[in-house]
Order: C-alpha cells, then structure tokens, then sequence
C-alpha cells in the first residue's frame, strides 16, 4: 500500500513539473511586462491547479451553462423575429 501511495506521489511530482515547465515556456514568449507578473510560485500554483481535476470540472459545467444559455438567448431571438414578421 505504502508503495503505491509513494508511485502516485512520484508521478504526481512528474506531473507537476512537466506543467510547471510549460507554464514557463508559455510565459517566456510573453511580453516582459507581463513576465514580471507570473513569479515562479504563482505559476507552481497554477500547475498544482491544473494537477487538480475541480478546475477541469468547473469550465465543464460553465461551458455547459453557456450552451444552454445560449440556446435559450436564440430561441428567443428565433421567436422575436417571428414576431415581428
């Protein structure tokens, strides 16, 4: 068990590094300004982030409620024109 807990850990690790560097290689092609604004600890939280699946979940579940919504918004423009023709 302890050797299972300790593989996750360490590919959890891996995980994190790999995004972490291409956080940093996308923050490289930046303008200066904005690369003084992404320190190595924000862009570490960042890759913990996205190592974590709510974040994944929560752009899911807005991505749903925009469709909806945006379904509602065209029907309802659908029905305006229709009205007024």
């Amino acid at each position: 068990m302890a050797e299972n807990e300790r593989a996750r850990r360490e590919l959890q690790q891996k995980q994190h590094y790999f995004l972490q560097s291409e956080l940093q290689s996308l923050s490289r092609d930046l303008p200066g300004k904005f690369q003084q604004r992404l320190p190595y600890d924000l862009l570490s939280s960042l890759a913990n982030a996205l190592l974590d699946g709510t974040v994944f979940e929560i752009v899911r579940s807005l991505q749903e409620v925009q469709h909806l919504e945006e379904k509602h918004l065209s029907s309802q423009r659908m029905k305006l024109i229709n009205d007024h023709k």
